[in-house]
């Protein structure tokens, strides 16, 4: 069954692991990944607040690149992504997450509010769900992880937060260069 998969904008913020979410559910087709404007706008402005002088002029690609490579935004892609304009807080992703049929939230932080009891959906880290798409589809995380072999694969999912699913990518690195 494809999975739809409701990406908070922690995630989206964070390259390493939404790059994995994307080049897998390209891979894969197992998966959907669905946002909404005021998550991809929050995503923006955590993004841009890593480092708001380097990123100044960048803004409307990134918000863009994150609106071309989601497979659904739920309501009109337009939002407000200026730096400096404080971001929602609370459960707002868990509304939007019901809102759009999600069967997965995914989100790095902890849900404000939220245990997942009662939800018509799980919640999810990065690191959970890779691990997850990898028992699923072991070909398919091969298949990236063989498309990028050349790049620091293991160390930047572990500084990225998914230090499992770096064990993982490690062992099917190890496994192409037999």
């Amino acid at each position: 069954m494809l999975q739809r998969v409701f990406v908070d904008a922690d995630v989206l913020a964070s390259r390493t692991p939404y790059d994995w979410l994307a080049l897998l559910r390209d891979e894969t087709d197992a998966f959907q990944l669905h946002s909404s404007p005021a998550v991809i706008a929050d995503a923006v402005r955590l993004w841009h607040g890593r480092d708001p002088a380097a990123r100044e002029g960048a803004i409307p690609r990134r918000l863009a690149l994150l609106t071309a490579t989601l497979d659904e935004v739920l309501g009109d892609a337009d939002a407000d992504a200026e730096p400096g304009v404080a971001g929602r807080q609370g459960g707002c992703a868990v509304t939007d997450a019901r809102t759009t049929g999600a069967h997965v939230l995914l989100s790095a932080s902890a849900v404000p509010g939220e245990d997942g009891d009662g939800l018509p959906f799980e919640i999810c880290t990065p690191d959970d769900f890779l691990c997850l798409a990898d028992d699923a589809t072991p070909d398919a995380v091969r298949g990236v992880t063989r498309e990028r072999a050349a790049e620091p694969l293991a160390a930047a999912l572990a500084a990225a937060g998914c230090p499992a699913f770096a064990e993982r990518v490690a062992s099917h690195l190890s496994a192409l260069s037999r």
